[in-house]
Formats: structure tokens, C-alpha cells, sequence
């Protein structure tokens, strides 16, 4: 669960630019799947806000907090309502 200096997780990178394969990996292997960065963005809103169906699909899985607000107290759902993303939306 190593951060970068923006409090940047790989599984948040990897969820942000929809790696699921990457996901699933690192989520096998036990990383905190509802870490935050310093904006308060967790894994879920990083794949929700880009419109990464099966990313989100498995954070949901994994049983992420679906409520989690980062520092504006945007959710998730949100995002992915804001972004036009209706299949994740749907999820």
C-alpha cells in the first residue's frame, strides 16, 4: 500500500486508467481498496469518475464503502453521474 507524494496508491492508479487486470492482482493480494489520496479520492471514485465498468464492478465486489466523499464531498456516484457514465451509474 506504498503512496506517492499525492497519496496515490497503485490500485488507484490502476483503477483511474482502468487496468483490471492490474486490479484484480493487487486487490488479491490484500491492498486497501478504500484508501484515500490527499484530495479524499478512493480507488471507486477514481474508476467511477473515468467511466471504468468492470473496474468498478470489482472494487464493488471487493465491498468498497460506495459512500466514501472526497474533499469537495462528491461520491462516486456522483462523478460518474456528472461524467455521463450511465453504466456505472447503473451499478
Amino acid at each position: 500500500d506504498s503512496k506517492d507524494t499525492d497519496g496515490r496508491t497503485p490500485l488507484s492508479w490502476a483503477a483511474e486508467n482502468g487496468h483490471e487486470d492490474v486490479v484484480k492482482l493487487l486487490l488479491e493480494n490484500g491492498v486497501d481498496a478504500d484508501s484515500k489520496d490527499t484530495d479524499g479520492r478512493t480507488p471507486l471514485l477514481d474508476a467511477a469518475a473515468r467511466g471504468h465498468e468492470e473496474v468498478v464492478r470489482l472494487l464493488l465486489k471487493k465491498g468498497v464503502d460506495v459512500d466514501s466523499n472526497d474533499k469537495d464531498d462528491r461520491t462516486p456516484l456522483s462523478w460518474a453521474t456528472e461524467n455521463g457514465h450511465k453504466d456505472v451509474v447503473k451499478l
